[in-house]
């Protein structure tokens, strides 16, 4: 999906600050909708649903070296402020940039929902993967690199649903919301 986002860069231009990034802003905001839609939120692990209200999000950093990529995790995310989550991500990417990350457990992973980043990609289309026979239900979303068209700013987004637990009503209903987190509002707190 082409996501138009201007309204919402021209909020995070007026609320910027040195450790924040667009893609922080976006995840924020992405991520302070999910409880609105608790379909997102199912996860079917060794045969039992779950309802994870507040799930942790996995952020896939590229980190280079022979790892390539390193995860940050991030908790509660839904119940705090903007301004308390950007010093927070902005700590815990640097973290694992400089190799002082630690890996998710399992069961943190398998119940996480996990939305990543590809900044350098401008992509029409993304497959994207999930561990088969293992997780059931946990969405995975991720942004591309924003360009601009015609006066209005564009994100590529991909996401990857279960059939059990979505569909592409639900995930419209998301974006939706998504969008409207930045037309009713002059700021984030």
């Amino acid at each position: 999906i082409q996501l138009e986002v201007t309204q919402a860069y021209e909020l995070y231009q007026c609320c910027r600050s040195p450790e924040s990034t667009f893609f922080s802003f976006l995840l924020w905001h992405l991520v302070q909708v999910l409880p609105k839609h608790p379909c997102f939120n199912l996860r079917l692990i060794d045969q039992k649903w779950y309802i994870i209200n507040n799930p942790p999000i996995i952020v896939p950093a590229a980190v280079g070296g022979k790892e390539r990529f390193a995860e940050i995790i991030l908790e509660n995310i839904s119940k705090i402020s903007y301004r308390d989550f950007v010093p927070q991500y902005s700590f815990l990417l640097k973290a694992v940039r400089e190799g002082k990350g630690k890996r998710p457990q399992l069961n943190t992973f398998l119940l996480s929902c996990p939305i990543g980043n590809l900044p350098n990609l401008q992509f029409t289309g993304l497959t994207l993967h999930w561990q088969k026979n293992l997780i059931e239900g946990q969405p995975l979303f991720y942004f591309g690199k924003r360009y601009w068209l015609k006066d209005k700013l564009y994100i590529p987004f991909a996401a990857k649903l279960h059939h059990a637990t979505t569909d592409p009503l639900l995930l419209d209903l998301l974006i939706q919301d998504f969008q409207n987190q930045f037309t009713h509002q002059d700021e984030p707190k």
